[in-house]
């Protein structure tokens, strides 16, 4: 067929076809091959589907074992597919960005070089280890540590950051330590933030927004709340003003609703416990914050919410009666009424993040972004091996390293 259509419209047909028929369409011919795995077309199509209405939702949940399936993100959360995740135990969603997702153990490894940090494309079954950062132990001591993701669109590359904050016995030291990975280089590299005078706080969940990680930190004396950020276009740590009544007391959680960036307050008391959800109305601008509703938790026994839905209702986690487990419920703050979406699971393995099928790190990381080989990453692809070096322990998902 492709004999008969101009160039330009074979590439506009097979830019709106899903991933699954695109990785047959490779089969084809070598000149299909090279146009479908090229950079330029891996954009296009990834483009191409965030540009269509696209409510698909990754959702993780734990039974007998740690689950990650997509739904549609509707009144009833339809589940489309369960997905095969390529590594064991626990892995906490750092973030997700044009079908690829970030993940990594650290929250339940304490040892550094046990720690696995990985970016994952299930659409293609791919993923990428990323290499040890400088800043450990064994480097320097105690610390406590924040990672990000996100994806920058002036350079089309993924980028994870890493704050640390070095520690004594009895305090966290001034100044953190910050890293960078970028998949266009499979290497970290530090970046000089100074005498920073906030602190982040360990493991919290991010809110990527306009270009910028956000998560929720404190300054050093302890005594305010805040929100500190990352912007991945200068590299530059930064700090937002959270509400007034918010700088002390109870504590925060960050979050995207809708396009706006908005604020988790949870007050939990002996005699009364619900969430407050505010919202900045006009972004950067601290006076803009304004309270878009309250959960009541009382006598439910609620966790969350831990993310929205399209529909700006809220997720969150509800107990069984027998206290083995518990249901993804929604709320909605118009009706203020809850919703079984018929998810089952421990209350806190439930999260939530977007999803997009795409071809991103479907040639490796030496030729998705036009990257020199010989970088320090791993690269790991279920079936097939086309890098240098395999590790032929084990079967399903092997760890080619470069």
């Amino acid at each position: 067929m492709s004999d008969y259509l101009p160039p330009e419209v074979l590439k506009e047909i097979i830019t709106r076809l899903p991933v699954k028929s695109l990785l047959r369409c490779t089969s084809v011919c070598k000149s299909w091959y090279s146009l479908i795995t090229s950079p330029k077309f891996i954009t296009t199509h990834v483009n191409h589907r965030n540009n269509i209405r696209n409510n698909h939702i990754l959702i993780r949940n734990f039974v007998d074992s740690f689950e990650y399936s997509v739904h549609r993100d509707n009144e009833t959360f339809d589940k489309l597919s369960t997905l095969e995740f390529p590594l064991p135990g626990f892995f906490r969603i750092i973030g997700s960005s044009n079908g690829l997702i970030c993940l990594s153990n650290d929250e339940v490894v304490a040892v550094d070089h046990m720690r696995t940090t990985i970016l994952w494309n299930p659409s293609i079954r791919k993923y990428a280890t990323l290499p040890r950062p400088s800043v450990t132990f064994d480097s320097h001591g105690h610390y406590q540590h924040t990672l990000g993701f996100g994806f920058h669109s002036a350079t089309n590359d993924y980028k994870v950051v890493r704050v640390v904050h070095l520690m004594t016995r009895i305090e966290t030291l001034p100044g953190p330590k910050v890293e960078l990975y970028e998949l266009s280089t499979g290497c970290w590299r530090r970046i000089n933030v100074g005498d920073f005078k906030y602190i982040v706080n360990e493991g919290d969940p991010q809110a990527f927004l306009n270009g910028v990680i956000h998560w929720t930190g404190y300054e050093r004396d302890g005594i305010r709340n805040l929100i500190v950020s990352f912007n991945m276009e200068n590299e530059v740590l930064g700090a937002m003003m959270v509400p007034h009544s918010l700088q002390q007391g109870f504590p925060l959680r960050v979050a995207v609703y809708g396009d706006s960036l908005s604020l988790m307050e949870h007050k939990l008391s002996s005699n009364d416990c619900h969430c407050c959800v505010w919202v900045m109305q006009e972004y950067g601008i601290a006076k803009s914050w304004r309270k878009q509703f309250t959960i009541d938790l009382n006598r439910r026994f609620l966790r969350g919410p831990f993310s929205f839905g399209e529909r700006g209702d809220a997720l969150l986690a509800k107990p069984h009666e027998n206290g083995l487990g518990g249901d993804m419920v929604s709320y909605d703050p118009k009706s203020k009424q809850m919703k079984n979406l018929g998810i089952s699971g421990r209350m806190h393995a439930f999260d939530k993040d977007t999803y997009v099928e795409s071809l991103v790190l479907l040639r490796g990381l030496s030729d998705v972004l036009g990257r020199r080989k010989g970088s320090c990453d791993a690269v790991a692809l279920e079936g097939v091996s086309f890098l240098r070096k395999e590790d032929d322990e084990g079967q399903g998902n092997k760890r080619i390293e470069i």
